[in-house]
């Protein structure tokens, strides 16, 4: 791992792309390519001894702060962010309309009685004259 201090102080020079007076020469973007591999790499060898440190400061950091970042950071990587909440996904289905071809003129006598029956009950229509109002 030496020299991984002057390589990554080499490789943000570049800001992940050469200079602007350079750009378009194939060997100066060839070696920004190759440098980016190399700082990826050492970044890559790194990061199972990194997410052991997050882990452990996520646990036993005495700053809680720090605890929380780490946390956070933990529960991201180990499970995904948590996903935008979506009002629209959580809205009822609208039922279908209804058709009342679907149905004999039996069922649909009977629906009707069903229908009157709930709204007298619920107040919305007045009670017929004669109804057994006990039951």
């Amino acid at each position: 791992m030496a020299g991984h201090s002057a390589l990554v102080r080499k490789f943000k020079q570049f800001n992940g792309s050469p200079p602007a007076h350079t750009r378009g020469r194939p060997e100066d973007r060839e070696r920004s390519v190759k440098l980016f591999a190399e700082v990826q790499k050492i970044y890559r060898e790194c990061s199972p001894a990194a997410a052991k440190e997050m882990c452990r400061l996520a646990l036993e950091a005495e700053d809680e702060r720090v605890r929380s970042v780490c946390a956070g950071m933990v529960m991201d990587r180990a499970w995904g962010r948590p996903k935008e909440y979506d009002p629209n996904a959580e809205t009822p289905k609208k039922a279908p309309p209804f058709d009342p071809s679907l149905y004999s003129t039996e069922e649909l006598r009977r629906m009707q009685e069903v229908m009157l029956m709930i709204a007298r009950r619920q107040g919305l229509l007045p009670d017929e004259e004669g109804e057994d109002v006990a039951g």
